[in-house]
């Protein structure tokens, strides 16, 4: 009783089998792919009827690309239909769990979405703005992530953005319990890159987190302030000018340019 209170969501429900489940979300969305394929493949040849064969080869890239991005979509839009609701708080670990079933199943199906549609050449920004707010994001004009472990479980602000390799993260295990907690960053801030962000953070406007921090879970950072380090803690403020302005023992010092 002790061990496990405050724990949520126990449930007598049997493992969700994984595998099987990745297996027919690819299977599908593939096969819901080939009529698409095959449809375009038949309005260029009613338009170009005589078109010779080595131009029908010459153009396999572009079916290539067709059907490659045509399945990225199929893909997203069926992982979004199976995304399963999850409870904020703290939840066993365990495959009985509700919680940390829905939990684990949408983990999944992320991570899978992220591996088809992959690092893009062109326009990535706007790419991912639009896979993780499919994905259940709550992402404000002009806000970017590298990356994003639990969409639905997230609420970033306009201009908002976390640099390369910063992990914004809304679940934390913690022995035997998984912790799910809602990340809100406010508008304008900068979140420098390979920063951790834990769950249940809050990041006010404008805020700025120095690269390689880490932001402990729960953890409240008011607006135009400056965090730095493992784990983070407060070393300055914007002023009302954008400058930065770090505490020193006996003065400040200032930074212009922010």
């Amino acid at each position: 009783m002790g061990e496990n209170a405050g724990v949520k969501g126990r449930s007598e429900a049997k493992p969700p089998n994984v595998p099987a489940i990745l297996a027919g979300v690819v299977v599908g969305s593939a096969i819901a792919t080939f009529p698409v394929v095959v449809l375009s493949c038949y309005m260029l040849y009613l338009v170009f009827p005589r078109l010779p064969i080595f131009l029908w080869i010459a153009l396999s890239p572009f079916f290539y690309v067709v059907a490659k991005w045509s399945f990225n979509i199929i893909l997203l839009r069926v992982v979004k239909a199976l995304i399963r609701p999850m409870e904020e708080g703290d939840h066993e670990m365990d495959f009985g769990n509700a919680n940390f079933r829905n939990w684990l199943i949408n983990t999944s199906l992320f991570t899978l979405v992220v591996s088809f549609w992959g690092m893009f050449p062109l326009g990535q920004a706007g790419l991912a703005h639009y896979m993780m707010k499919t994905l259940g994001a709550k992402l404000g004009k002009g806000a970017a992530a590298s990356l994003i472990t639990d969409p639905p479980l997230l609420e970033m602000g306009d201009g908002s953005y976390a640099g390369w390799g910063a992990v914004i993260a809304s679940h934390l295990m913690d022995g035997r319990r998984l912790s799910l907690r809602r990340v809100r960053v406010g508008r304008g801030v900068m979140i420098g890159g390979y920063t951790l962000v834990f769950p249940g953070a809050e990041i006010g406007d404008g805020a700025l987190i120095g690269a390689m921090s880490l932001v402990p879970k729960d953890t409240k950072i008011p607006p135009r302030t400056v965090w730095v380090g493992i784990p983070a803690r407060q070393i300055g403020v914007i002023d009302e000018n954008g400058n930065i302005v770090i505490y020193k023992k006996g003065d400040e010092e200032r930074f212009a340019g922010f």
